[in-house]
């Protein structure tokens, strides 16, 4: 194979090489051979001098004689490669000795050149490892060039990571990274108000550009020499962060007296448009949780239209939120596992003989016979939307006690209840069913402000009076007590709400107003239920008044069983 000597020029062409040979003639004419092929050669005559330049200066290349005086070709190639395991090198010799090639060979040499020179068998060889150094050379290029523009990348990557793309005021990431390494960080959470009217009105592009200048404007308002850092959380969002590690009261009051000073009803004018922006502030300077701690007192401030509002354990709601949350896992472990449980309360007649009983709902504890009173659920219940399954559960069970006993029920039902169309169809079959039951049956009515339209519940109590169902309107006497509506529906009964009730004995309006509601349905031929009667006082009073049915505690507490037919 032969060399193309242009090429092999030009590839040794940039190389620095250095050429030990310790024989003065050989070294004079193969220097000039080399320097044809490389720019630089430089020249050591023997071992020694050799490691001393190799030491000095950085070299491409090494062509070396083998046999020298004072550390001959293979001990320089042992020092050589205890400092550099990598560059090149090549060994000439003149002797055909096989310990040379084998000790050579251990130290990596990449090419071994016989004297004297012969031209082809010389440039194959030195084409061979220029190549190489050419090749090596354009992977380190390119390795250099991958990882500049990895680090590129890389420093781009955390530029979006620690600024914020839109603003170039810090980032979230970067706002919880800093928070993190103070002890009782001071946070400013700042909430442009009603930003989503501005987007609305004056479109996203407009409301890109408020936020941009907001952003500018709010970095401008803080004192230079102060250690403030300004984030950007979200769309309207921002926060100051004070990076010193003590707090300093006086200093933050000034701070926000300056912010509302330059930033409420702030105007922004973008193209024709003149928009005016207001803030509401949110101030933290808790050990934990800061950042949730601030969140609630910007929430709190905005709740309550109030510029802004330093955090305080008075308005923290999260312990309320945690136990609303297990009271919610607590009634649908309940549901779950069948513990949703019918109680029963006599309802009495002047003479104290039960004349019915109200079935009121319980949850069962777990691993316990205990029940719980709604008290400790039903609020949870409606708010987490499983009151209308504890309801359904309940008025089942109540009519498949009217059915399996003689006795007569009262059921309760809320607005929600009567809305739900599905779940009433499914109590008119079991009534069509069992249409024996209807005459025992009583249908409770809340009467609450929840009341859309009362139309709703005169469908309702239309729909089974044709079975023989009584209503009653429940707690009657508080909220609003609509006469209108009780003259509308006709029910065959109101109970008197038990906060009345329970005070008749120690409060005249309460008496007057009981007195009113019982001449009130008598006249129009209702029945009147005083319940809450807790004392023998009370249900002489009430007697005396001439309430028709009673029911309480002086007579009973719910009862977990009641008779059924054999």
């Amino acid at each position: 194979m032969s060399v193309n000597l242009k090429e092999l020029t030009q590839m040794s062409r940039p190389l620095k090489l250095l050429y030990v040979e310790d024989d003065d003639n050989a070294r004079e004419s193969t220097y000039r051979l080399l320097t044809n092929y490389f720019h630089e050669v430089v020249t050591a005559v023997n071992g020694e001098d050799a490691l001393e330049k190799f030491n000095a200066q950085k070299f491409d290349l090494i062509l070396s004689d083998i046999n020298m005086p004072r550390l001959n070709g293979i001990e320089m190639l042992k020092a050589i490669r205890e400092q550099n395991s990598n560059i090149p090198v090549l060994l000439l010799s003149a002797y055909d000795d096989s310990d040379y090639f084998l000790q050579a060979i251990e130290f990596d040499v990449d090419g071994y050149i016989l004297k004297p020179l012969i031209m082809n068998q010389f440039s194959k060889a030195l084409f061979k490892i220029v190549q190489k150094i050419n090749l090596l050379s354009l992977k380190e290029n390119y390795q250099k060039k991958l990882e500049a523009e990895v680090k590129k990348r890389n420093a781009e990557i955390e530029h979006k990571l620690h600024y914020d793309t839109l603003t170039e005021l810090l980032s979230r990431y970067s706002f919880f990274k800093d928070i993190s390494k103070l002890y009782a960080p001071v946070i400013l959470l700042i909430d442009i108000d009603k930003f989503k009217v501005i987007n609305e009105v004056y479109g996203s592009n407009v409301g890109t550009e408020v936020l941009k200048k907001f952003a500018h404007l709010l970095k401008q308002t803080l004192p230079e020499e102060e250690s403030y850092k300004v984030y950007r959380l979200s769309a309207d969002e921002f926060a100051i962060l004070d990076t010193i590690h003590h707090i300093e009261p006086e200093k933050y009051e000034l701070l926000i007296a300056r912010l509302f000073k330059y930033l409420n009803n702030l105007k922004i004018c973008i193209g024709e448009n003149n928009i005016s922006v207001d803030i509401t502030i949110g101030l933290s300077t808790v050990e934990e949780n800061g950042y949730e701690s601030a969140k609630i007192a910007l929430d709190y401030a905005k709740k309550y239209k109030k510029p802004y509002v330093m955090y305080s354990s008075k308005i923290d709601h999260r312990k309320e939120s945690s136990l609303t949350l297990k009271c919610r896992d607590d009634i649908c472990s309940a549901i779950d596992e069948e513990r949703v449980v019918a109680v029963y309360q006599p309802i009495v007649n002047k003479e104290g003989k039960v004349v019915k009983h109200e079935t009121l709902m319980r949850l069962q504890e777990k691993d316990s016979y205990s029940l719980m009173s709604p008290f400790h659920f039903l609020d949870v219940a409606i708010k987490t939307r499983l009151y209308e399954h504890l309801s359904s559960t309940i008025i089942f069970k109540a009519l498949d006690m009217l059915r399996r006993s003689e006795h007569t029920l009262s059921i309760n039902f809320t607005y929600s209840d009567i809305k739900n169309r599905s779940f009433i169809r499914k109590i008119e079959n079991y009534l069509l069913e069992y249409p024996e039951i209807g005459e025992r049956t009583v249908f409770e009515i809340t009467e609450s402000e929840s009341i859309e339209n009362y139309d709703d519940v005169k469908v309702f109590i239309q729909s089974f009076r044709k079975f023989g169902v009584r209503f009653a309107i429940d707690d009657f006497g508080t909220g609003f007590s609509n006469f209108e509506y009780i003259l509308e529906i006709e029910p065959d009964y109101l109970k008197i709400d038990g906060s009345l009730v329970k005070k008749i004995d120690t409060d005249e309006k309460s008496y007057i107003l009981v007195q009113a509601i019982v001449k009130f349905s008598h006249k129009l031929g209702i029945k009147v239920i005083a319940e809450y009667v807790c004392s023998e006082t009370i249900f002489l009073m009430l007697k005396e008044l001439d309430v028709d049915e009673y029911q309480g505690f002086y007579f009973s507490e719910p009862l977990e069983e009641i008779e059924v037919k054999e």
